[in-house]
């Protein structure tokens, strides 16, 4: 064989070496692709340790507010009639405004809701009320008492008797009337948590997000 074709066989076996490998361009491109990659899973990993955080901040002042009633004062163990507001979350609840619905109808204030279940029965009674004033103490039977609602702040696991009838001589038809009544009463509350979001809830337990509450 002559040295000529010994040289171009070894050419055409020698490596081709051009394209092999990577070129620093290519390498510098994969090493910032890489830095991107892990600088948006380092800010996902961010996002979601902040909403984790912010989730757990809510949980921690989320209130719950329901509302109850009852017909027996078990400290004292005598009848009683009671509504009430409890606040079954965590965080305080801000109230800021209390409606009462009955058989369909909606009232801002609780003496409308009894003029509208209990006549004549509400007004003979309250009228006594007016007229015996100076003569009923806190602890006398069949005293009325209610509770300011509006703006007040409930702690979390806290309750509000908002009203309270005990039951006497004098009171007896109004409470007899009012304790059949409360069992169709219903309560439209809007309340909001001490991190501004509010919420309003007509059933115990089923609670509505909203931005703000109505100005009553």
């Amino acid at each position: 064989m002559s040295e000529k074709s010994s040289e171009s066989t070894q050419e055409e076996l020698a490596p081709q070496n051009d394209n092999a490998g990577l070129s620093s361009d290519k390498l510098n491109l994969v090493i910032a692709i890489c830095a991107i990659l892990i600088s948006a899973a380092s800010f996902y990993a961010t996002y979601l340790q902040a909403d984790a955080a912010e989730r757990q901040v809510k949980a921690m002042t989320l209130p719950l507010i329901q509302f109850g009633s009852g017909n027996w004062d078990k400290e004292l163990k005598v009848p009683k009639i009671s509504l009430n507001l409890t606040n079954a979350g965590v965080g305080p609840a801000i109230i800021k405004s209390v409606s009462f619905k009955y058989h369909g109808k909606s009232f801002d204030d609780f003496k409308d809701f009894y003029h509208a279940c209990c006549e004549p029965e509400t007004t003979k009674y309250f009228e006594y009320v007016s007229q015996d004033k100076m003569k009923v103490t806190p602890t006398e039977e069949g005293v009325y008492i209610t509770s300011n609602m509006k703006n007040r702040i409930l702690a979390g696991q806290d309750t509000i008797n908002f009203i309270q009838l005990g039951l006497s001589e004098k009171s007896n038809a109004f409470w007899q009337k009012l304790n059949i009544a409360r069992r169709d009463l219903s309560l439209k509350v809007c309340y909001c948590s001490l991190l501004d979001e509010c919420y309003i809830t007509e059933k115990s337990g089923i609670v509505e997000a909203i931005n703000s509450c109505p100005i009553k």
